[in-house]
């Protein structure tokens, strides 16, 4: 009950309906806030229960902020969006770290197993011989102790001891045999009780009763509190495996499951982990990783066959079962970048290159592709981006590969750049892969730990300096865009803020002995005769390849690899805020606007004597339209129910009309008073409750395509910002349609053009003025009874999810982002 007392302060109807569920373990529940800040739903089971109870409410509560225990709630396969996570926004890392989440739902509870089956899959064999034989009688007075127990204080000590002497007996009979072990030291368990561990740069509350460490006790008596008996503050870093105990009554492997959790966090070394429960009847033990976590059934003190093969795998993992990743050695902690506090810097070897002291600016959770990002800083404009993630075997297109195939020719401008890639080895040399094979009635993904070294970086969109260079990063971002689709046959597919960065970087070493493409696109600054120091001309940067679609001829040539093309373009695949509706929905939109039309913009003036200059009169015509067409296109009598949803380039073009209407929303110019308003509240209360529902649900931002005009973005823009509202009001009116109704269809960059007109246009508008932005400082655009946000908080961070949302209390520093995705 101490999670009740805990939060025992905070007036909220939760508590008190909670607090009346008599079987409610506080243990075992994550509270999820939706897109809709006004809901909160709080999901929780017991492990050996098959229900889950969600509760919600319309008040938004701090208890929204993040995890308690871990999540079980799964999503049917038909429900669940194949999402990216999120990508970090500031040179400083997050406060709290950040998850990846591939599929936050995905922590699902963890698969019981029979005895037999649990030790063959994971735990280490006992080896035959006299001395490795389970002796009970040498346990019996622990055991007595344990079954003994009345309260909970009084199992630690007993657990502990027998823990320690079945660990020394078989490191004793490892060291005496010769078997060479991976450390020097044998697996010591400390009494951890009355404090978390120590996590540098993380905000870990959980607190394991029992850590095991490779270690001494003479190494770990400066963590000895003589006052309490037990240790503290005991580093992370230094923690191998976790402990939970509990009285008789209750189970608390929900709680060591959490433990699993956050010490995938704080272990970026580790790519699974063992946790214990034990209780004053018996224990189980559980197997994390990428995967799922699995878990023994409830044995009692009378075996201890099971325990002994707990900690024998800790020595000698089983096969498949990879507690290292021997190319990132131990952390060093520094200062972090506000110089106010600690962080855990570690040294990545990689391919025979060494990165020292990386700052892991992205952390993840246990499950799903548990995505990690470190920013290396070598100096002289050498950096680098690694990102480590555990790839689905079953997955269709691998991010290094294609991206590598954009580059095959050159330098593709605007696209991020890879310094090196592949698989990652574990101690053995074997490549680190999850423990058990993919099952699809299980749901159950197989994964690969890969790396990409990267040489590219920028900033997000909410940190941009002017309104200027919003919109010359966007042109180019449709450029880039556009000519991946036409020479590359490349569909990005999760175009957000996360993924679409401006202000690039390239590390020099990107560019040493290679060239960049012929002919590349012409980009803004080209287009209107202006300087640009970017070695490449382009404003912005695409990355985040992971949910990439390869659309080649090739492809389609072969009947097998093009069922499986389009039913990967089936997908539902985005970011919650800037996904297109389409795509969201997972059909094709069909509302009473859906079918209305609009021709394709012309120019006038000097941005069409610009546009013909660049591009040619012919290209200009290409997209005129004609008696009956729009955008090349024509309407037709097809029935939503008769076209089948498939991702199409024009939804990725949606997706950045999303992106631009969350930018411009929050805005605000530089000095200028805050000015939020209802109508601010409503327009960014459609972004933000959007979610990626059911196939077919209805989608909050349509409002702001069909009911919105000029004066209505007048009204929800700072008063600063006004003049934006044609260029919003006039892409709304072309982002709109279900351009899969058409028949024949438009030409597939259709939508690009259009953008590149609009915006073209907008910006020889504004000739030589411009507006200052407040950078990474925005409006409040939630009411205040729903609380505010601090200024120097992220904008998007509701948004940094898969499918639902990401760990909360995340605020974060407004510079230059990194890179990175997922």
């Amino acid at each position: 009950m101490a999670a009740i007392q805990e939060y025992q302060s905070i007036q909220h109807p939760l508590i008190n309906i909670l607090s009346s569920l008599s079987d409610f373990c506080w243990s075992q529940y994550f509270i999820c806030t939706h897109e809709d800040p006004q809901r909160v739903a709080i999901t929780f089971s017991r492990l050996d229960q098959s229900a889950a109870m969600t509760l919600f409410t319309k008040y938004k509560h701090p208890l929204a902020s993040g995890w308690i225990g871990c999540t079980y709630l799964t999503m049917t396969e038909s429900s669940q969006p194949r999402t990216p996570s999120p990508v970090p926004d500031a040179k400083s890392f997050h406060k709290d770290g950040a998850e990846d989440i591939e599929n936050s739902h995905m922590a699902q509870k963890p698969e019981d197993v029979d005895v037999a089956t649990f030790k063959r899959e994971h735990l280490t064999a006992r080896p035959a011989g006299r001395g490795y034989e389970v002796r009970h009688s040498q346990y019996k007075g622990d055991v007595e102790k344990i079954s003994g127990a009345k309260v909970e204080a009084a199992i630690y000590a007993p657990v502990c001891a027998l823990l320690n002497k079945i660990s020394k007996r078989i490191y004793n009979t490892y060291i005496k045999a010769k078997i060479a072990l991976d450390h020097a030291d044998r697996v010591l368990f400390l009494d951890h009780h009355t404090g978390p561990p120590k996590a540098p740069g993380l905000d870990i509350k959980d607190k394991p009763d029992i850590v095991g460490v490779f270690d001494t006790e003479e190494s770990m008596k400066n963590f000895f509190n003589e006052e309490t008996n037990s240790y503290t503050a005991v580093p992370y870093h230094s923690i191998i495996t976790t402990v939970e105990c509990k009285p008789e009554a209750e189970e608390g492997a929900g709680q060591a499951v959490s433990y699993t959790c956050q010490h995938a966090r704080a272990r970026l070394d580790m790519p699974g982990t063992y946790a214990l429960f034990a209780n004053t009847k018996g224990y189980r033990i559980l197997w994390s990783d990428a995967s799922e976590v699995v878990k023994s059934p409830f044995v009692g003190w009378d075996k201890l066959a099971l325990l002994e093969g707990y900690i024998r795998s800790l020595y000698i993992p089983p096969k498949h079962h990879h507690l290292w990743d021997p190319t990132i050695s131990s952390p060093v902690v520094l200062p972090d970048a506000k110089g106010s506090g600690s962080k855990a810097h570690w040294t990545i070897t990689y391919n025979g290159k060494t990165y020292s002291d990386c700052n892991p600016f992205f952390l993840p959770l246990a499950w799903g592709r548990r995505t990690t990002v470190f920013m290396y800083e070598g100096g002289d404009d050498d950096f680098a981006v690694i990102k480590d993630a555990y790839r689905d075997d079953a997955r269709r297109f691998e991010e290094a590969t294609l991206i590598k195939d954009i580059h095959a020719e050159g330098i593709f401008p605007g696209m991020v750049r890879l310094l090196d890639s592949g698989s990652v080895n574990g101690k053995d040399g074997s490549t680190i892969v999850t423990a058990r094979p993919a099952d699809r009635d299980k749901k159950l993904v197989h994964r690969t730990k890969k790396r990409l070294v990267m040489g590219s970086r920028g900033s997000q969109f909410h940190l941009a300096k002017t309104v200027k260079d919003v919109l010359k990063a966007t042109y180019d971002v449709i450029e880039v865009h556009r000519a991946l689709l036409k020479r590359r046959r490349f569909l990005h597919r999760d175009l957000s803020m996360p993924n679409v960065l401006m202000y690039p970087e390239h590390s020099k070493k990107t560019t040493e002995g290679k060239q960049f493409i012929s002919d590349p696109p012409k980009f803004i600054d080209e287009i209107l005769g202006e300087s640009n120091n970017n070695d490449d001309k382009c404003r912005a940067l695409l990355i985040d390849a992971d949910n990439s679609a390869s659309l080649k001829s090739e492809l389609m040539a072969d009947p097998a690899l093009a069922n499986a093309l389009r039913e990967e373009l089936t997908m539902r695949t985005g970011t919650p805020r800037y996904i297109a509706r389409a795509v969201a929905s997972g059909t094709v939109v069909n509302t009473k606007w859906s079918r209305t039309f609009s021709s394709m913009p012309s120019l006038e003036g000097r941005a069409k004597e610009i546009y013909q200059r660049v591009y040619g009169q012919e290209a200009y015509d290409i997209y005129e339209d004609s008696a009956g067409t729009f955008h090349g296109g024509r309407t037709s009598s097809r029935k939503a129910t008769d076209v089948t949803f498939i991702h199409r380039p024009d939804h990725d073009v949606e997706s950045i009309f999303w992106l631009l209407v969350a930018v411009f929303l929050l805005a605000k110019p530089l000095g200028e008073p805050d000015y939020s308003t209802a109508n601010l509240y409503d327009a960014w209360g459609a972004m933000q409750r959007h979610t990626i529902a059911a196939p077919g649900h209805s989608d909050t931002r349509e409002i702001l395509l069909s009911q919105y005009n000029v004066e209505s973005w007048q009204a929800a823009l700072h008063p600063g910002l006004s003049s934006l509202a044609p260029l919003l009001d006039s892409l709304a009116t072309q982002v709109q349609p279900e351009y899969a109704m058409m028949d024949p269809a438009p030409p597939e960059d259709h939508l690009h053009e259009v953008f590149r007109r609009l915006i073209l246009e907008h910006i020889v508008r504004m000739g030589d003025t411009d507006i200052d932005l407040e950078i990474g400082i925005t409006r409040e655009a939630e009411p205040p009874t729903h609380g505010k946000r601090k200024a120097d908080e992220d904008p998007d961070k509701d948004s940094r999810k898969d499918s639902k949302r990401s760990k909360g209390n995340q605020s974060t520093r407004h510079h230059n982002s990194y890179y990175l995705s997922k």
